[in-house]
């Protein structure tokens, strides 16, 4: 899997074209790429491993090419097995995202008919078997790329999505099953990608193609047919509202140094904008028989952080379950539960596993995305959309803290008033704004206190109530980002076991906010100060036990804002000071499509 990019328009160059866009789909993880052109019947291809440099210049001028950034899946990291692959003619290039289950018989099928393989990887057996069906339609008359493509996904088991170019017709096509696939439409020229993201420089008029779909597009045509019948299917095409300076980096110089920056605008617009939505989240919540709520990653903390916005706000129940956990759970969902999604992509496929088990058993689903015409979109009862605009680093920022901020209204409107914790975003907001215009100290304080745990690697963050699951949710960027080794705990289960593993110098991340929970985590931190660590103190004020403190001006439910974006912009810092990237870690994808 990753990143999928083509074009098909007018003769252009089209290998320097495919190249910007791949660079758009960067952030999503890869770890080789490479581009085919379509030229005079004949396919050029450069591929190579590692990080796109400088785009290919030895590709001819043409109106069809076609990308891919592949993160490895089957077949090791090497120029072979980057996409595009071909069929034995060199008539065909295809790419493709996903695992085919069932590739291991075929291949062995596709050697014993003569074909030659060049890679380890299950793509190629697809590129073959294009290959077969194309010949088969030829032989009975004629047929086209799509049609072909549809033959050969009936054939293949796994969730994929698969794009092809036919150097011979020009036509380039492709088939959804599980891994998003967009079109970009723009009069004479279309497009097709993997992520939006990619298609915003171009055109705003997008056609989401849904599981179990084949599309194919010529230079000013697009038609949509369904894959397990072949007949032809409407084109649904939307106009999206986000613009393409959203994706670029205005003076940045990571996304992530933006996208942290980002929130507080966010949290205005939700605060203004978002009230509908949170009421309607609301009413829908408020009639669940039983309420789940599920995610991955930092999706999970989210839906963690909202049970207890529930229980604290309106006193309603809510579980939080991992959605590849869930299998355990779905037999004891029946009509009139809720499950609510949490997901940046929507496209996440442990998550759209648990929605489709949690349906079988009667329950509705609730959404919270950020990618509109996700399949989650799609799939859901009711769906919110957090509006939180392009998100390209790999690590969930923005759009994590959405998440809460649409919780927490929501949570309001199930206490009676939907309205009571625009305040709240505004404190948040204001807080984090100065925060980042650095005049009160507290960015310096932070380096500060990173350049003491850069050379560390081991490091906690010790939390109770709402401060847990921001804790859990500190430690992930903070691993995810500069490969420390951070792990987040409730405070109170440190004396039953976590407490063995303080040493001398070890670095403690305490939040410890005003009110009931400050005795408590004072106290927690004094007895990990005892065993020799070194307390970094997360706090509206400064208490000895602390040997570095970073001050937030904020109370209640913004102090827990406020703090997100704090352990984000730590995690920033560590990633430069350990020579990281920041905005794409090691291993990691933005949207994990296959299982």
């Amino acid at each position: 899997m990753c990143g999928i990019f083509g074009y098909t328009g007018k003769p252009t160059n089209a290998a320097g074209l495919v190249f910007a866009g791949l660079k758009k789909l960067e952030y999503r993880g890869y770890d080789s790429w490479g581009i085919a052109v379509g030229a005079g019947h004949t396919i050029y291809t450069a591929r190579d491993v590692g990080k796109l440099g400088r785009a290919p210049e030895d590709l001819p001028a043409a109106g069809l090419a076609l990308g891919h950034t592949r993160w490895a899946t089957t077949g090791a990291v090497t120029e072979a097995n980057a996409h595009p692959h071909h069929d034995c003619t060199g008539r065909i290039a295809l790419v493709h995202n996903g695992v085919i289950e069932n590739y291991l018989p075929l291949r062995e099928g596709l050697k014993e008919r003569g074909h030659a393989f060049q890679s380890e990887t299950d793509t190629e057996v697809a590129a073959h078997m294009l290959e077969e069906e194309m010949a088969a339609l030829e032989a009975a008359g004629g047929g086209t790329l799509a049609e072909a493509l549809r033959r050969v996904s009936l054939k293949l088991t796994g969730l994929n999505a698969f794009a092809a170019l036919d150097s011979q017709t020009g036509e380039m096509a492709a088939v959804k099953n599980g891994s998003p696939l967009i079109v970009g439409l723009n009069g004479g020229a279309n497009y097709l990608a993997s992520d939006q993201a990619a298609l915003l420089a171009h055109t705003d008029r997008l056609l989401f193609v849904r599981d179990n779909q084949v599309v194919s597009l010529h230079p000013g045509k697009v038609d949509l047919f369904d894959a397990a019948t072949g007949h032809a299917l409407p084109l649904e095409v939307e106009q999206v509202e986000w613009r393409p300076e959203e994706a670029e980096l205005n003076g940045y110089h990571h996304f992530l140094e933006k996208e942290i920056w980002e929130q507080p605008e966010v949290f205005r617009r939700i605060a203004t904008q978002g009230i509908e939505q949170a009421d309607s989240l609301a009413t829908f919540l408020a009639g669940a028989r039983k309420l789940y709520f599920t995610g991955c990653g930092t999706a999970y903390h989210a839906a963690l952080t909202g049970s207890y916005l529930l229980a604290i706000e309106a006193r309603k129940h809510a579980i939080p379950i991992y959605p590849h956990e869930l299998g355990n759970f779905a037999p004891l969902m029946e009509e009139g539960d809720v499950l609510l999604a949490l997901s940046q992509s929507g496209e996440t496929i442990d998550v759209l596993d648990a929605v489709r088990a949690a349906r079988s058993q009667g329950a509705k689903i609730g959404a919270l995305t950020n990618v509109p015409g996700s399949t989650l979109t799609r799939e859901a009862d009711c769906r919110v959309m957090l509006g939180a605009g392009p998100e390209k680093s790999v690590l969930s920022t923005k759009t994590f803290t959405a998440k809460l901020a649409y919780l927490l209204l929501a949570a309001g409107a199930l206490a009676g008033d939907v309205m009571r914790h625009v305040p709240t975003l505004h404190a948040a907001a204001d807080d984090i704004d100065e925060f980042r215009e650095g005049k009160d100290g507290r960015l310096d304080a932070l380096r500060d206190a990173a350049h003491h745990i850069a050379g560390h690697n081991q490091l906690f963050l010790l939390g109770r109530g709402l401060g847990y699951p921001m804790a859990l949710e500190g430690a992930l960027k903070i691993k995810e980002v500069s490969y420390i080794h951070a792990e987040g705990f409730a405070a109170g289960e440190l004396k039953h076991g976590v407490i063995a593993l303080i040493e001398p110098g070890t670095p403690v991340i305490v939040f410890a906010p005003a009110g009931t929970d400050e005795a408590h985590m004072l106290t927690a931190a004094g007895e990990v100060k005892a065993r020799g660590a070194y307390i970094v103190g997360i706090s509206p004020r400064r208490h000895s036990v602390f040997d570095a403190y970073l001050p937030l001006h904020t109370q209640g439910h913004a102090f827990y804002l406020s703090a997100t974006a704090a352990m984000q912009r730590l995690a920033y810092e560590l990633a430069l000071l350990r020579g990281t990237d920041p905005d794409k870690p090691r291993n990691l994808a933005k949207s994990v499509t296959v299982r």
